[in-house]
């Protein structure tokens, strides 16, 4: 127990917001800024990725930079804001392309887009994803509802593809609901098995996309024919 109460004191510690020093901040960020605040991304996600949230330390950050941990500062206020960053930057680019993607006309095609934009941003970065997926309990109370806000609005356009590719025939009669739920869960749990020496996740993006349409191979227009033996 006293080693759990000391480790609890080490993340408070941590988590805790030292008082500004130095230049003040300027109104937007400057590029400079910005590009160093991302390679502090980064090099956190590979951390939290390696040794977990609780044990991966602001020193581990700072020394993959070759920094002083008291640089940090500059950039980020505390271990659990850099967690937020973290999640903003997954989320983040899970919205990037959802306007691209609902733009397109055809139900089905546009459902087909979506399966394979979520298998292939979780198979293009594991890290990230997994910091994401594996330390979500972890985000302090105080981003909660941001992150949360970005959740809901993903999974809300996800609901509105799939209701609208029930409509249109391209999907069994399903609860939308546990649809999207369906669909989320067999695009992202890549995170926990998928090895790009191993494994291609266009192939696993195209087995997602079949199995939630039923399309055929070369049917529709989406789906790629079966090379030839020989």
């Amino acid at each position: 127990m006293a080693g759990a109460a000391r480790t609890g004191e080490a993340g408070a510690a941590e988590d805790a917001q030292p008082p500004r020093r130095g230049r003040p901040r300027l109104e937007a960020p400057s590029p400079d800024f910005v590009a160093r605040r991302e390679e502090i991304l980064s090099a956190a996600v590979e951390v939290f990725h390696v040794k977990g949230y609780d044990a991966g330390t602001l020193e581990d950050v700072a020394e993959a930079l070759d920094l002083r941990r008291a640089s940090l500062y500059y950039y980020v206020r505390s271990k659990a804001h850099l967690l937020y960053m973290i999640f903003e930057r997954a989320l983040d680019t899970a919205l990037g392309k959802l306007e691209a993607y609902r733009a397109i006309e055809d139900p089905a095609a546009r459902l087909d887009a979506l399966i394979r934009h979520q298998v292939l941003m979780v198979a293009n970065e594991p890290s990230l994803f997994t910091v994401f997926f594996d330390h979500r309990p972890r985000l302090n109370e105080r981003y909660e509802e941001a992150i949360r806000s970005r959740e809901r609005r993903y999974l809300s356009t996800i609901r509105e593809v799939v209701n609208d590719a029930l409509e249109a025939g391209a999907l069994p009669g399903i609860e939308p609901r546990y649809a999207t739920q369906a669909i989320m869960g067999m695009a992202s749990w890549t995170y926990k098995w998928f090895d790009p020496e191993r494994h291609n996740a266009e192939e696993f993006a195209e087995t997602c996309s079949r199995l939630i349409l039923r399309r055929r191979a070369g049917r529709g227009g989406t789906g790629r024919k079966k090379p030839r033996a020989g």
